[in-house]
């Protein structure tokens, strides 16, 4: 009988596929993402392994894009590139999308699981930090009464501001993952309800 190995990366995507939900069970909160023997630098595929394969879709908005972070993405998960409204993954790079993600994927009535996941890769260490955004957060699994704010500083307030108005009409919307430079991960599902001061 032959031994069952696994390997290192599916011990990685196992670690970071508990961290996901955690983030997700947790908004708000932060946990460390393992990011090591990524095929690419790029911090945002340890999510990406995790969650896509080659039978969905992704598209990219924000700064810095580039051909080789597409093939950095199709290299890691077999996932094919879509327009931004058929997308099923939407990468953003920097604090931002500029309005882009206004066009994601919301579900519909009967499937509001077929929202859009949105992947936020803060790249630069300037946009990481301990400082609160004024923003307060509630909804399930923040148990606080007064809510809590996120701890990734570099986000622009205007693009929190649209994640809240893509899910106000819950149970649709689009979920959200924040990765930092050095694999920090942050969660904001659908359900979280956003409150920018």
């Amino acid at each position: 009988m032959q031994p069952y190995f696994i390997s290192d990366r599916s011990k990685r995507t196992l670690h970071n596929f508990r961290l996901l939900m955690q983030a997700m069970a947790h908004p708000g909160s932060i946990c460390q993402l393992e990011t090591r023997a990524l095929l690419h630098d790029f911090p945002a595929l340890a999510v990406a392994e995790c969650l896509m394969d080659h039978e969905v879709s992704f598209s990219l908005a924000g700064q810095g894009l580039s051909d080789r972070l597409h093939a950095a993405i199709r290299d890691t998960t077999g996932a094919r590139p879509a327009a931004m409204a058929e997308a099923d993954f939407v990468f953003i790079f920097g604090p931002g999308s500029q309005g882009a993600i206004e066009r994601a994927k919301r579900g519909t009535p009967a499937f509001p699981d077929r929202g859009a996941t949105l992947i936020y890769s803060l790249a630069s260490k300037a946009e990481m930090g301990t400082e609160h955004l004024r923003v307060r957060l509630s909804g399930p699994g923040i148990a606080e009464r007064n809510g809590i704010a996120p701890q990734m500083r570099g986000l622009d307030l205007e693009e929190l501001r649209l994640i809240k108005r893509i899910n106000s009409d819950y149970p649709l919307g689009a979920d959200a993952f924040f990765v930092g430079p050095q694999g920090q991960l942050m969660s904001l599902p659908r359900s979280t309800r956003i409150e920018v001061m």
